[in-house]
């Protein structure tokens, strides 16, 4: 096994080699890290993106750290119905990201966001490179993300947030949103048309003023809660009272404290079900809010916001590990079971192993006391960069570079450094 210093240097190279070019940086109030820039195509900035890439840095370089938390910010409003949001891609105009600025009908941001992983992110770089300033300044912002979710995506005050569009959930083309997106498909045509009712639904959204109530009743709408993302938010949530516990805001720390206690509650209640006797996590779909029947890795992620009881946390571990069941695959962890009839180990979110859900996994376990399970999680991780580089994702069952519509995917991904938190106690000195 490598030194820590030696995978330092390795995740090191891939994120400073991914910076914007200076002239990009130049005139941006603080760095970020592009997602890649082998193919020209993930220049801009992405929110979870940035979340993963600050905690990888808060082990070598902290001060980029917080640099990336805080341009993640740059582009929240502080006005109108979407005061408090934070978009999934920034700096398109510095990037000349053409494309994108018409898709989204705005020059420097798009009109969506991601998972809200950035408390979590900021308590992490903090606990390594304590900054009680930047922390103090970044507070009130993430409080304004975390009230813009209940204000307008909690539309039926179940405590559950619901995302309009494929895009928010990270996990773009999953067969988790087939049957909304209606297209079920197989190979690269049907794949590509799949690519492009995502980009018209886009302007269904503007259309419809980005209003979660409205397109979960509009015809060709997308509407649905997902349970790895509510469970997101619980520990975002959690994360984000000890900010403010560590402020000395005592009784706003209480206040989301009982937050996230709330939104763990509903995912337990409407979200967790027992099939074969086998535990299942499921995404409600639509106003009606049926549960899905897709089974995907976003159950585990259940455990990374506590939405479970140690015996049903020890009984989806189990599951796991299970030799041939349906996430036994030589190397974990899967995005969908392999047991899915749309399943494909090569293809864009269709079954793929991608580091940054493997990190949400890893820690899930751990803070559950799976330490046996983590370590699993660790070592098909490692053996993946070591075969194929750092690559947006990967094969399941080759380990090899995942492909889109038949083209490699990039191989310097910038949020596959991931790697580095899930090394710390496991490298060699």
């Amino acid at each position: 096994m490598q030194t820590r210093q030696a995978w330092i240097e390795r995740c090191s190279g891939v994120l400073k080699g991914n910076l914007p070019d200076r002239s990009v940086l130049e005139k941006l109030p603080y760095r970020y890290t592009c997602p890649a820039r082998e193919k020209g195509t993930y220049l801009p900035q992405w929110l979870w993106d940035s979340c993963f890439h600050a905690i990888a840095y808060r082990w070598f370089d902290p001060g980029m750290a917080w640099e990336e938390l805080q341009s993640l910010f740059v582009h929240q409003p502080d006005e109108g119905p979407d005061a408090g949001m934070v978009p999934h891609m920034s700096h398109l105009e510095e990037n000349g990201a053409v494309a994108a600025q018409r898709l989204f009908g705005q020059r420097d941001c798009s009109t969506i966001t991601q998972p809200p992983l950035i408390s979590v992110a900021a308590l992490a770089v903090h606990q390594r490179a304590p900054d009680r300033g930047i922390l103090a300044r970044l507070y009130p912002k993430l409080r304004a993300y975390h009230d813009w979710f209940d204000r307008r995506r909690d539309d039926d005050h179940d405590n559950l947030v619901a995302i309009i569009h494929p895009w928010e959930s990270g996990w773009d083309a999953s067969q988790r949103w087939d049957g909304l997106m209606g297209l079920h498909p197989r190979g690269a045509a049907g794949l590509r048309a799949l690519e492009q009712r995502r980009k018209d639904l886009v302007a269904l959204c503007a259309a419809q003023g980005y209003d979660a109530q409205r397109l979960a009743q509009v015809p060709g709408g997308f509407y649905v809660e997902p349970a790895d993302f509510n469970a997101i938010r619980t520990a975002d949530l959690m994360a984000l009272a000890e900010i403010a516990d560590e402020l000395q805001e005592a009784s706003e720390a209480e206040e989301l404290e009982a937050r996230a206690r709330a939104v763990r509650q509903a995912v337990h209640d409407k979200m967790v079900s027992f099939e074969n006797g086998e535990l299942r996590a499921h995404d409600l779909l639509g106003a009606a809010e049926e549960k899905s029947s897709v089974d995907h890795a976003g159950t585990f992620v259940l455990m990374f916001g506590q939405c479970l009881s140690r015996a049903e946390a020890d009984t989806i571990s189990t599951r796991l590990l299970d030799p041939v069941g349906a996430f036994a695959t030589p190397y974990k962890v899967a995005s969908t079971s392999r047991f899915d009839p749309l399943f494909d180990p090569g293809e864009y979110w269709r079954g793929n192993v991608w580091l940054s859900l493997n990190w949400l996994v890893w820690r899930s376990l751990l803070a559950y006391g799976r330490a046996d399970a983590a370590a699993v999680i660790v070592r098909d991780s490692l053996a993946l960069v070591e075969k194929s580089g750092f690559c947006e994702f990967f094969n399941p069952l080759t380990g090899g570079p995942g492909e889109k519509y038949g083209r490699s995917c990039p191989e310097h991904q910038s949020w596959s450094t991931i790697i580095l938190d899930m090394l710390q106690g496991t490298a060699d000195e």
